[in-house]
């Protein structure tokens, strides 16, 4: 649900906090759940959204179950033994937390105060919203030279899965269309985009939340035990840090709209 730049806006700050993991895996792995092989309209993934992200079928991403992969594909493998598989895995699980703080705090806020646009024309609202997403993650791209995109993502090589549910081709794939997407732009994204949708500010308010949400996570998956039954890392935050931002998202007011009835079940779009 986040944009690629945004997870790697969120990477780059969680290496300065973890020194000892691989640059290079810890960066990829933090893009690779929305791996996977589209069909033509984007609608349809190999491996599915419901594979990547840990997600029962009609669940939207703020109902992302990422303590079922922390248990399952991380909490037994100490960084010592395998440093690149523990960064990647590391970084797929910090995704997953960042994901579902974007769908809990940016997208749920969207359906609030766009819930008009998106009845009257849903796929169109969708369209508008996610170009101004877009656009900010441009915007960053062209102004910092020595992001991790332009230092590790653009000269490195692709790495292998580590992990078994997603083949190296998706993957490929996937990071092979992003560098493709940011390094060489097939529209203009510098043309005075209004962001009425989201703005800078939110866009760095959302960064510095899903930070704090990841460390925080963090520290409390240390001790496996508090986990058990549990699902999602929503049990281990607090509210204030999980419920939707207020409006206005973006540079002018939303338009009025009445008390939203929207349910997770409805929610499937996302950065993928």
């Amino acid at each position: 649900m986040g944009t690629w730049i945004s997870h790697l806006r969120i990477a780059e700050r969680l290496l300065g906090r973890f020194p000892e993991l691989d640059e290079v895996t810890f960066t990829f792995g933090n893009l690779s759940p929305d791996s996977g092989i589209p069909n033509a309209d984007w609608s349809q993934f190999d491996p599915s959204k419901e594979i990547t992200h840990f997600l029962r079928k009609g669940e939207g991403e703020d109902a992302i179950h990422d303590l079922e992969f922390f248990q399952q594909y991380l909490a037994n493998i100490e960084p010592e033994e395998d440093i690149k598989l523990y960064s990647f895995r590391l970084g797929y699980f910090f995704h997953l937390i960042c994901d579902m703080m974007w769908a809990k705090r940016v997208w749920n806020a969207s359906k609030i105060a766009y819930k008009s646009q998106l009845e009257k024309d849903r796929t169109e609202a969708i369209e508008k919203i996610k170009t101004d997403w877009y656009g900010l993650d441009q915007l960053y791209v062209r102004d910092h030279q020595n992001s991790l995109f332009w230092q590790v993502i653009v000269p490195s090589r692709n790495p292998p899965s580590y992990l078994p549910f997603i083949k190296d081709k998706a993957l490929h794939h996937q990071y092979d269309y992003i560098r493709k997407f940011y390094s060489e732009p097939e529209r203009d994204w510098f043309s005075d985009l209004p962001y009425h949708y989201l703005n800078e500010i939110t866009m760095s308010r959302i960064v510095e939340d899903s930070l704090e949400a990841v460390l925080l996570v963090h520290e409390k998956v240390r001790y496996v035990k508090i986990l058990d039954g549990l699902k999602s890392s929503v049990s281990l935050l607090p509210e204030a840090l999980t419920s939707p931002y207020e409006s206005p998202l973006g540079n002018t007011p939303p338009l009025p709209s009445p008390k939203s009835d929207w349910s997770s079940s409805d929610f499937g779009e996302g950065a993928r």
